[in-house]
């Protein structure tokens, strides 16, 4: 472990680097590297070391503000003790301190980066056609990629990310949050369609989603894009509510990600798990989801109704209703046979009482046959879990 201590905003930053432990994960370009490098000559007063290193990161990219400002700050300090970050540029106090909360958000990643091997607890488990699933911690300004390797998830990518001036928990329309919660890539927007802010593009994700609206969310418009085309990245709270990279990482990105199969899931700070806690918290996660299948061709109701929660609603019916129509319509079968294909399972980074299930439904029985896409939104109550709601995407659900 070695202890580094920054020159930012006037005060020594003790920041903990452990960049033995820390694992790679395939940074793009390698800026983000060569920053860390010249912040930490910086630390220890290697002055010169740290001059040849921001003039490099400068001149590879000239956009990048956070090198350009810590670059003339040792350029001044050529001809005047060097004081703080910025000293220089006073009058541009604001951006001066979104600029010092980036170098900030960069260099805690050097020891709060998950081990290699871990998996978000909030992860259950990926369908067999979702090949990448998207983290974004925001308590750490990160994006990681997660790879379907097998079966098993991996963190193969990790990116600085920006995310709303507002914060986070997104509650209203123009609040400038971002949203906590699961999500999925709906579509892809060219730059060229854009405008300039947007940068290199972008991917929108479904807020707000069918449980958002059921909480009385509002909003809409929220996407991981880059970063406006004279800039090369934003401090950590600087978007509308978006999440946004760089543009040169946003297009690695964009390669990676299935507009149609890409979950999302954001949150304030991530529960990092082994291998071998996610496989046992898989099994009995998949276990609850099994019960209620089994229950529903058991065609016995009392079993059935039981694994949905008092406060369900479709949004056409609740609790009493649905139950009364599942009474009826189950009880004239003779037979029902339901197969549950292609299942992902996620938990709400922020809520782990909130479980979001999809997959496809092959229904049968002596009258009747389906096939159809389903999610639920299942709740913990009482110690056990329950569907508090179930609809089909020709129901409304984005």
């Amino acid at each position: 472990m070695k202890k580094v201590a920054i020159l930012l905003s006037g005060c020594l930053l003790a920041a903990s680097l452990n960049t033995s432990a820390a694992p790679d994960y395939g940074v793009s370009e390698g800026n983000e590297e060569l920053l860390i490098q010249g912040l930490q000559s910086l630390s220890t007063r290697d002055f010169d070391s740290a001059l040849e290193q921001f003039r490099e990161l400068t001149e590879i990219r000239p956009d990048f503000r956070l090198a350009q400002l810590v670059y003339a700050d040792l350029l001044a300090a050529q001809v005047n003790p060097l004081g703080q970050v910025g000293s220089n540029l006073a009058k541009r106090q604001k951006e001066i301190e979104g600029l010092i909360a980036e170098a900030r958000a960069r260099l805690q990643m050097e020891s709060k980066k998950p081990q290699a091997g871990l998996i978000p607890s909030s992860l259950i488990k990926m369908s067999e056609d979702q090949q990448y699933l998207l983290a974004v911690d925001t308590g750490l300004s990160r994006l990681f990629v997660i790879e379907n390797h097998n079966g098993t998830p991996r963190v193969v990518k990790d990116y600085y990310a920006s995310y709303g001036r507002g914060g986070v928990v997104k509650e209203k329309r123009g609040d400038l949050k971002t949203p906590l919660g699961v999500y999925f890539v709906t579509k892809r927007l060219l730059d060229k369609d854009l405008p300039q802010r947007y940068g290199s593009g972008a991917l929108p994700i479904n807020y707000p989603n069918v449980w958002d609206k059921r909480h009385g969310r509002t909003g809409s418009g929220i996407w991981v894009h880059g970063s406006p085309v004279n800039t090369y990245s934003r401090p950590p709270l600087a978007s509308e509510g978006c999440v946004s990279l760089t543009n040169p990482d946003f297009l690695e990105l964009d390669k990676l990600v299935d507009i149609k199969n890409t979950p999302v899931l954001i949150g304030e700070h991530f529960n990092w798990i082994s291998v071998a806690q996610w496989q046992q918290q898989q099994k009995e996660m998949t276990a609850v989801l099994e019960a209620w299948r089994s229950d529903w061709e058991s065609r016995l109701h009392d079993q059935y109704i039981a694994h949905y929660s008092p406060s369900f609603s479709d949004g056409s019916k609740d609790f009493s209703a649905f139950s009364k129509h599942k009474q009826r319509v189950n009880g004239a079968k003779s037979y029902i046979d339901v197969k549950l294909n292609k299942v992902s399972l996620f938990r709400y980074p922020n809520d782990p009482n909130l479980m979001v299930a999809s997959f496809e439904q092959h229904y049968k029985s002596d009258n009747y046959h389906s096939d159809s896409i389903k999610r639920q939104y299942w709740v913990k109550e009482g110690g056990r879990w329950k569907i508090a709601y179930e609809g089909e995407p020709s129901q409304g659900i984005p």
